[in-house]
């Protein structure tokens, strides 16, 4: 794969607003956002006719945000802590609303292998698989909310999904604002270096330094584990994973701290720039699914769904192909 088609399946998941009727882009351009692209409108029928069958909904919605604040700075952007309120408990039955409408809703980042468009504009993805396989089980339809991470806790709150699929960390600031499934899956956070860059700071030591700027993904679980792991030099984050490795393929980063294998599949596809300088990852986390405060009967569904689905071997299956082999790739 081309560095330009690499990037560009970054680049176009929270960029592209498009509607669902215009679900028919190019490969790497302006993918669609939905899970299958939209065939062009047929002719209405002659009068003889037999009635076109309606079209099925979406399985794909963008989101759209409000415009930075007078600070210059998107609304929700910053990292949650400790002295932030704590979230009203919901007061929908969401297992309930979600039989009901016969649709999943699912709020998740499109962030390489995790969740990406493959050339024919489908989604797919760990998480896809995830979250298709969880609606099949409750027997309703799924539909896809792509939003960005820094965003996902808000729009879950403002009940524009029903729940986050997107190897969300579990984090005690964000368990005020949420309700965290049991595990489902967990994740290394590893670093990986510019090369021309570290043939001058050759241990992770010596990034450790004022004069280093190493790149993270913005509200990510990643910048607490790189202000740990480099507290000397400079952070600087990013709202899109694909500029970060951008920069760093660039030389304008020394560094990027982010979940595996997003560093050892640029290290793979872009060996004469960019190196792990150890084998040793710098964290590890758990991952979960977030539903609203107070949504306990939909948690409870969610951890008996994963109790299932790791008993016989179906999420062990999808994380080995997805995390483990490169066999995707070509569907790229």
């Amino acid at each position: 794969m081309t560095r330009q088609k690499y990037f560009a399946q970054f680049k176009t998941y929270v960029r592209v607003l498009i509607a669902a009727a215009a679900l028919a882009m190019l490969c790497f351009a302006i993918p669609a956002f939905g899970q299958d692209a939209a065939a062009p409108a047929a002719p209405a029928p002659a009068q003889s006719e037999t009635p076109a069958k309606p079209q099925p909904k979406p399985h794909s919605v963008p989101i759209h945000h409000d415009a930075p604040d007078a600070t210059g700075a998107p609304e929700n952007s910053r990292l949650l802590s400790a002295q932030d309120p704590v979230a009203p408990r919901t007061t929908i039955d969401t297992l309930a609303e979600i039989k009901k409408r016969g649709t999943l809703r699912v709020g998740v980042s499109m962030i390489v292998p995790w969740a990406m468009h493959d050339k024919d504009g489908k989604l797919i993805g760990f998480e896809i698989d995830v979250a298709k396989k969880i609606a099949r089980d409750l027997g309703v339809e799924v539909e896809f909310y792509p939003d960005e991470l820094r965003y996902l806790i808000p729009d879950l709150k403002d009940n524009r999904f029903d729940v986050i699929v997107s190897g969300f960390s579990i984090s005690t600031n964000r368990a005020l604002q949420v309700n965290f499934s049991q595990p489902y899956n967990t994740v290394d956070v590893t670093f990986v270096a510019n090369k021309e860059r570290e043939a001058k700071l050759k241990t992770l030591g010596d990034f450790n330094e004022p004069d280093v700027v190493i790149g993270v993904l913005d509200t990510s679980t990643a910048v607490d584990i790189a202000s740990n792991a480099f507290p000397n030099a400079q952070l600087k984050t990013y709202p899109e994973s694909a500029d970060i490795f951008s920069d760093l393929l660039d030389g304008k980063i020394a560094g990027a701290v982010a979940d595996s294998p997003r560093p050892e599949i640029i290290a793979t596809l872009f060996p004469d720039k960019v190196d792990i300088p150890s084998a040793k990852v710098l964290a590890t986390f758990p991952a979960a699914f977030a539903t609203r405060r107070g949504d306990m009967d939909f948690i409870n569904y969610l951890n008996s769904w994963i109790e299932a689905r790791t008993v016989n071997k179906w999420l062990e299956n999808r994380r080995n192909y997805w995390f483990h082999t490169t066999d995707w790739e070509k569907r790229l």
